[in-house]
């Protein structure tokens, strides 16, 4: 179970009622051999692989220490494409291991019917290893659902990009509809995995490790790098707003500069409280965004950044801003304090 004291530092980062950044910092523990977690998507295939995961992680959690506002916790997860999973596609583990992909079921959105089977392969999969997980890590580690990837990142899940970017141009009001299905299928999600998680008791967190006392999501639509401001608007807007509408605080996952200009449509959405932003790939990783976490904190919201200590502390003396959350990479607490007395002195000019 999460702390009193997290519990507070958390509710305290929602409301924007806390003195300082939050930070998350896990470090192992001194004196006894450090364990790993397992790797993403090492349990995919089931079985005797989600005992396998759950003492891997009853390892790791031993070995280490959770400082600050960090949680211990695991990303329930068989892909980027768990959602597109619960409402009919197929998953195929690439032969690397690192990731999955969905299979497309849908050659036209004609006469679309997109339901979500609580009885399918990928939930049934999904309610398994939360059981297998929490009956060996007790109540010391949280479970994080799987994220939920709607909206147009879900129905490009199902039906080809190539062709849905045709159909939103040449018959709209079929992607619409198609959409309406998906926001109806998310809320049935949703009920599901409150119910099967346990948020009533456990309350949730993330896959970035943050807390609520309530329901917690990271909405993302990465198909906005493939439209303008005007078919996000159109198209994506109301899913995400739809998606929020279900949580009681929103991460929101902001990939690649070709999303970027969609920023200040998602800022008018009142339930996103913190971005996360990510460069992808190529000359974008190089390049210092600065910039764009001002811009962020400018629209009235709390950004997520991680690191090593000095460019967090870098980051966090040109923002001067309460509203962020620091994931920090460390490996001694002497390291972790002194990161600390260097934020707070950031914190004092």
């Amino acid at each position: 179970m999460v702390s009193a004291e997290k519990q507070r530092m958390w509710k305290n980062y929602w409301e924007k009622t806390n003195e300082q950044p939050l930070v998350s910092i896990t470090i192992p523990k001194a004196g006894v051999e450090e364990k790993q977690p397992p790797r993403y998507l090492e349990a995919f295939h089931g079985g005797d692989t989600y005992q396998q995961a759950a003492d891997k992680i009853a390892a790791w959690y031993d070995t280490h220490e959770f400082l600050y506002g960090s949680i211990p916790y695991y990303a329930l997860s068989f892909g980027s494409d768990d959602f597109a999973a619960y409402i009919g596609a197929d998953l195929k583990l690439a032969d690397d291991g690192t990731t999955s992909w969905p299979n497309h079921i849908l050659d036209s959105l004609e006469n679309v019917h997109i339901r979500f089977d609580p009885n399918g392969k990928w939930w049934t999969k999904t309610v398994e290893f939360y059981h297998v997980l929490r009956r060996t890590l007790g109540d010391d580690v949280m479970i994080a659902a799987p994220t939920l990837s709607a909206g147009l990142d879900g129905l490009v899940g199902l039906y080809h990009a190539q062709d849905l970017i045709i159909t939103m141009i040449d018959e709209p009001e079929l992607v619409k509809e198609a959409l309406a299905q998906i926001n109806t299928a998310f809320t049935e999600i949703m009920k599901e995995v409150r119910r099967v998680f346990e948020f009533d008791k456990y309350g949730s967190i993330n896959r970035h490790g943050m807390y609520v006392n309530g329901s917690i999501g990271v909405p993302q639509c990465d198909f906005s790098c493939m439209i303008s401001s005007e078919m996000f608007r159109e198209f994506a807007l109301d899913s995400i707003a739809h998606e929020m509408s279900e949580l009681d605080y929103a991460e929101y996952h902001l990939d690649g500069p070709g999303a970027i200009h969609h920023l200040e449509d998602l800022c008018t959405l009142e339930k996103l409280h913190t971005v996360q932003w990510v460069a992808g790939a190529g000359n974008a990783q190089k390049q210092d965004w600065t910039w764009l976490y001002q811009k962020i904190v400018s629209l009235g919201k709390a950004v997520l950044t991680g690191g090593n200590t000095s460019s967090v502390l870098a980051l966090q003396n040109v923002l001067h801003t309460k509203s962020a959350y620091h994931k920090v990479s460390c490996q001694t607490r002497d390291e972790a304090e002194r990161f600390m007395e260097e934020l707070e002195k950031i914190e004092k000019n």
